[in-house]
């Protein structure tokens, strides 16, 4: 499967989404003519689209598992192309009705999971791939628990698919420079709390360099089969000596760049041990 058909089915799934109701109190007005927030976000679905089928190409895939699939672009993609999907994200939004009558509809299994709880509810060694794409850096809590429990449910030799900021980007040196946080502003943590506010899963938390997602992943029973960063700034289409200048500048200084994707490979189950709560351990026995 090339880019070209990559991305024609990117953009065939966004374009159902058209119309879509997902939540009447508030979500549908921004889908009313056209999925605006998708199609700012398609170049990513198309990266993770390549990067998943080049894995597959690679190595035997038949259960795919994404977490924090949202409104499911990439989850429905990797179903046409035929392979067995869960996709899971938080209860309040894989409640819906929407939602679940659209990856349904799409032969598509939802997961209603809160990740702060350290369980996933699969049984190991279930999943040949796993994705999970701009998460990471909006948990508010300890991810290592977490990433064990996502090792547990890969399977041998199962690819872990992890995309996110790039902590040491330009813009975060840059605000550093001027004295600005490159965090979350505090407002968004009232916002967060506030019930009057739509917002769920707000704010970055904490970002990661590249060199601290390999330890992670390394120290719990992966290897590193690809890493590499990516900016818009590097795909601007045209040719005036600014948009040159970004692609030369970016091509000689990938880390600078806004977002990192790692492609991790199970290679064992990981036999860090955690004080977790004993309803965890008690949970996670059973899986």
């Amino acid at each position: 499967m090339d880019l070209r058909e990559i991305e024609t089915l990117v953009d065939s799934v966004i374009d159902e989404f058209r119309h879509f109701d997902l939540d009447p109190g508030g979500v549908r007005s921004e889908y009313a003519e056209d999925p605006v927030y998708l199609r700012a976000h398609r170049h990513e679905y198309v990266r993770t689209l390549r990067d998943f089928v080049g894995f597959a190409d690679r190595h035997p895939v038949d259960q795919v598992l994404e977490i924090g699939a949202f409104f499911g672009v990439v989850s429905i993609c990797i179903s046409k192309l035929g392979f067995r999907m869960v996709a899971a994200d938080i209860p309040e939004y894989m409640s819906l009705a929407a939602q679940r009558e659209r990856f349904g509809r799409h032969g598509i299994e939802i997961a209603e999971v809160r990740l702060e709880d350290y369980v996933l509810p699969f049984e190991s060694e279930r999943f040949d791939a796993i994705l999970m794409c701009e998460v990471l850096e909006h948990l508010n809590f300890n991810p290592l628990p977490l990433i064990k429990e996502i090792n547990r449910i890969g399977a041998p030799d199962s690819l872990f698919y992890l995309s996110l900021p790039n902590l040491a980007q330009l813009e975060n040196r840059l605000k550093l420079v001027r004295g600005v946080s490159n965090l979350a502003p505090i407002q968004s943590y009232f916002e967060q709390l506030d019930p009057e506010q739509l917002e769920i899963a707000n704010g970055h938390w904490r970002e990661y360099t590249a060199a601290e997602v390999r330890e992670m992943l390394e120290r719990m029973g992966y290897e590193i089969e690809s890493q590499y960063f990516f900016s818009l700034g590097e795909t601007l289409a045209g040719s005036s000596l600014r948009k040159r200048l970004g692609r030369l500048f970016y091509k000689t200084f990938p880390s600078l760049k806004e977002n990192q994707t790692t492609l991790a490979v199970r290679r064992r189950r990981s036999d860090v041990v955690f004080r977790i709560p004993d309803t965890v351990h008690r949970t996670l026995d059973r899986l």
